[in-house]
């Protein structure tokens, strides 16, 4: 049974530059997806003082999209997912899958994000009430 490349249902918005001044880069599809891929548990990356952070989510992109972490860039980048509903997320990690094959595509780990953690550094960044 060959691979697929999963379906890319959602539209994400992906933001880059400091949390306060972030700016919005790029617009994809993804898929956001919960389960085998994503029970893993380590520091974040992204806060180098922050308390180990599980990951439960990993965002599904097409390849080659412009998603950075903090390995790139020394910071993270922010990505609403869906576009417009206020669901806020860190970029932990980015990495390719299936890479040279006709099923590549890109995953990056997300850590959910929010106001709640650091009123000034995530500022802007909380999620509705009640969550859509």
């Amino acid at each position: 049974m060959a691979f697929t490349l999963p379906s890319f249902n959602l539209s994400v918005d992906i933001y880059t530059g400091p949390w306060l001044t972030k700016v919005l880069r790029v617009t994809s599809d993804a898929n956001l997806a919960f389960g085998r891929r994503s029970q893993v548990q380590y520091p974040s990356l992204g806060d180098p003082g922050a308390a180990p952070a599980s990951v439960y989510e990993i965002l599904l992109l097409p390849a080659l999209t412009d998603i950075r972490s903090y390995f790139l860039t020394g910071q993270t980048d922010v990505v609403e997912v869906p576009s417009g509903s206020g669901r806020w997320y860190g970029v932990e990690w980015v990495d390719d899958v299936g890479k040279g094959f006709d099923n590549e595509h890109r995953a990056a780990g997300l850590l959910q994000i929010s106001h709640f953690l650091d009123p000034v550094k995530y500022a802007g960044l909380s999620w509705p009430v009640p969550m859509p």
